[in-house]
């Protein structure tokens, strides 16, 4: 079978702790590949495709208190080494730092912030931003979304 590419937008290395809670389970691990969409992560997981879990992000090297990016996400793909993870939704404060961030460093940051702009995957409501991954109706996002991320 063909190895196609279904990558929506470019992938960006950035070194990021990450804990992602499934709920049953938290890990925490460096993500040091993202795109505007998700990103891939390393390790052996306990998990499945489409399992649900919260993404809280925060820079290596930052002083920062608290997460710069939090987001609701599910498993795109998963193996014995790695997995990838699309994110579903996030506050809009949160997109604004990855999307600024990403473009800061990007190799082409031109080339990346056309793919921002002519995406059809991207919605946002108030202060929430919606992505359409193929796998989920758009109601769904918002229902999980609005239990996840409205809440402090």
């Amino acid at each position: 079978m063909k190895d196609e590419n279904r990558r929506r937008f470019s992938r960006v290395n950035i070194r990021w702790a990450a804990r992602l809670d499934f709920g049953a389970m938290e890990y925490k691990r460096f993500v040091d590949n993202v795109s505007l969409s998700g990103f891939r992560i390393d390790g052996n997981f306990q998990l499945r495709t489409n399992d649900l879990c919260i993404i809280r992000l925060t820079p290596s090297g930052i002083l920062h208190t608290g997460d710069a990016v939090r987001a609701v996400g599910i498993i795109s793909r998963i193996s014995e080494t790695d997995m990838a993870i699309e994110f579903l939704s996030m506050k809009l404060d949160s997109f604004f730092f990855l999307k600024t961030t990403l473009l800061y460093k990007a190799i082409d940051p031109k080339s990346l912030g056309k793919e921002f702009i002519w995406s059809d995957i991207i919605e946002h409501d108030k202060d929430i931003v919606y992505f359409r991954p193929y796998n989920m109706k758009h109601l769904d996002i918002r229902q999980l979304s609005n239990f996840f991320l409205r809440k402090k």
